[in-house]
């Protein structure tokens, strides 16, 4: 009997030990964009994509920002590239995490009427925080179209679509890349229910996990998480593979705005599926010594 209760102590001990060294993984993750200094990478060399992502994903780029690039670096690469600007910052808060945790941060939003927008969407812990999704608005330019569009071929290659859907430069507004999970080039996703055709999927894929265009908007916060995880198809071409990259130009021989966005919902997905574990953990440890803790108290009668 003896054996048995000493057993059953150790196993509490061990299971409260590994909850608090969840918790503290999670808390120094948070130190990526709290620390007064963040670490810069190595000129000219891309991070090391971090445990869990693909690193091809990242041999595409939009001002340097890649997928799965950590945190701490892409605001590193923003932050720099605009030293006297302070960037927005958007916390969440997560159950079981001390500190606020950033979903994002932005530049350009800060001030009214800047040319140029780029908002940077991040993983939660208790994974490694890394860049799913990056997007820039580029507006008030003058250049020539041709210029636009070779220039974004030359970056990243042979697009997948376009649309209109025709050999034509003059009438194109949008172009796709779509790449697999090891950042080759991939298949368009086959034409889905109620009309959608495959571009348009793709470009839907793009907004699925974004609850706003602005950022501060965050599907990762707990509550969000709860509702539309359930919903989600993981046999879904977006939820499985929608990993892309798209470019919209205005029309004219003069390109005046030029948006790019580059997403990682697979990505995402996997990343609120783990956020949100650890949240029931949290939860369910917190309800317990809640018990434990009603159990010593006794009423006055």
């Amino acid at each position: 009997m003896r054996k048995s209760i000493l057993l059953t102590t150790v196993l509490a001990l061990v299971t409260v030990a590994a909850a608090i060294l969840s918790a503290q993984s999670a808390l120094d993750q948070l130190k990526a964009y709290t620390d007064s200094a963040p670490r810069q990478s190595k000129a000219g060399a891309p991070p090391a994509a971090p445990e869990g992502t693909s690193p091809a994903a990242q041999s595409s780029d939009i001002i340097g920002i890649r997928l799965g690039m950590p945190l701490r670096d892409a605001y590193t690469i923003l932050q720099t590239a605009h030293p006297t600007v302070k960037l927005g910052m958007y916390p969440i808060n997560i159950p079981g995490i001390e500190k606020p945790v950033l979903e994002g941060f932005s530049f350009g939003f800060e001030s009214f009427g800047r040319p140029e927008r780029v908002i940077v969407d991040v993983t939660p812990p208790p994974n490694q925080q890394v860049v799913w999704k990056v997007r820039r608005y580029v507006s008030q330019q003058k250049i020539y179209r041709a210029n636009v569009l070779s220039s974004l071929r030359a970056k990243y290659g042979k697009e997948t679509a376009t649309k209109p859907a025709v050999a034509n430069d003059q009438q194109l507004t949008d172009m796709w890349w779509v790449l697999d999970e090891q950042g080759h080039p991939a298949k368009l996703p086959p034409p889905g229910t109620h009309f959608q055709t495959a571009d348009l999927r793709v470009s839907e894929c793009g907004q699925k996990l974004i609850y706003g265009a602005d950022p501060g908007s965050s599907w990762f916060v707990p509550d969000n998480l709860e509702l539309s995880l359930p919903g989600l198809d993981p046999s879904d071409w977006c939820t499985s593979s929608g990993i892309a990259l798209h470019a919209s130009v205005s029309a004219g021989d003069i390109v005046g705005t030029l948006n790019v966005e580059m997403f990682h919902v697979p990505l995402a997905v996997r990343s609120g599926t783990a956020e949100m574990a650890f949240v029931n953990e949290v939860v369910k440890r917190q309800r317990q010594q809640q018990i434990d803790q009603s159990k010593q108290a006794k009423p006055k009668l």
